[in-house]
């Protein structure tokens, strides 16, 4: 009888205390400071690979563990439209500029449509994750890892932390108001840290970029690889300046022909023209 009572006990304070810890967000976050303040990650389990997180990581951190995926349909998407469009090489090197914790890596080559990815990230934890979740889905002969931040010249650079999300940190402007950490990071150019990689531009069957403002210099840092290879860009125009930005479009245009919109729909592809119709952040892919 008191195993019996016991149970029932546990079980009806299991059923009035997790809607409130796990389904009241400022209580589902507070768990998650606790962890996080003791050092601890979370590693989640996932039918599309296996991530060590951040606890305190609002964004990216936290879809892994209550939607068990991070813009995975963007990618699969991308991937299907350059397969249609004979644009991606077998075995070829995906390339994950601003890979942060590596979603995006691990979902490429578990796609089974590139050989060999090169994952760059500036920020030390994330930089530490990357390499972990590498690891923890089998793929560490097969990803090098870059801990550099992607500019247009080679040196050092200030990057400022956001508090809470871990994937926003950003060279240049603090990415939040509150934000008051930052650390100097190596930087280099994309084309030469390829170079020195030994992979070939025919090679290359995506550049993934992701850098939260950095687009423009990433872009200078390209060289002769714009153009000869596809790329997906976390694009959002009210980050630029107005000269920049009509500099960024005027590249893009000069050297690819069509866009696609990635994400939620079934988009079609557009004339590179369409670039200068998106108003917000929006993640697209050109060839």
């Amino acid at each position: 009888m008191r195993g019996v009572t016991g149970r029932l006990r546990r079980s009806l304070r299991q059923r009035m205390l997790t809607p409130v810890m796990l389904g009241v967000r400022s209580f589902r976050e507070a768990v998650l400071n606790a962890l996080a303040a003791r050092g601890h990650l979370v590693y989640c389990r996932l039918p599309q690979g296996n991530f060590f997180v951040d606890p305190s990581d609002r964004v990216i951190g936290s879809w892994l563990m209550w939607h068990g995926r991070w813009q995975r349909e963007e990618i699969e998407q991308a991937i299907a439209q350059l397969a249609q469009a004979g644009r991606l090489p077998a075995g070829g090197v995906f390339v994950d500029a601003g890979a942060n914790i590596g979603t995006q890596t691990v979902y490429a080559m578990r796609s089974d449509r590139f050989g060999r990815a090169v994952a760059i990230e500036p920020e030390p934890r994330n930089a530490e994750l990357l390499r972990m979740n590498v690891a923890a889905n089998g793929m560490g002969d097969r990803v090098a890892v870059v801990e550099k931040a992607l500019g247009a010249t080679s040196g050092t650079a200030t990057l400022h932390l956001h508090p809470r999300n871990k994937g926003a940190h950003a060279i240049g402007a603090p990415p939040s108001l509150d934000g008051t950490e930052s650390v100097s990071v190596p930087l280099t150019r994309l084309d030469t840290e390829l170079a020195a990689l030994g992979i070939a531009p025919e090679t290359i069957g995506l550049i993934w970029i992701d850098v939260e403002g950095a687009e423009v210099d990433l872009l200078r840092g390209l060289g002769d690889l714009v153009g000869r290879v596809p790329l997906a860009i976390e694009y959002g125009p009210e980050r630029f300046s107005s000269a920049e930005g009509e500099a960024f479009r005027a590249s893009l245009r000069a050297h690819y022909t069509t866009l696609r919109r990635l994400g939620p729909g079934d988009a079609k592809p557009e004339p590179i023209a369409a670039l200068d119709r998106i108003t917000s952040i929006t993640d697209i892919l050109l060839y």
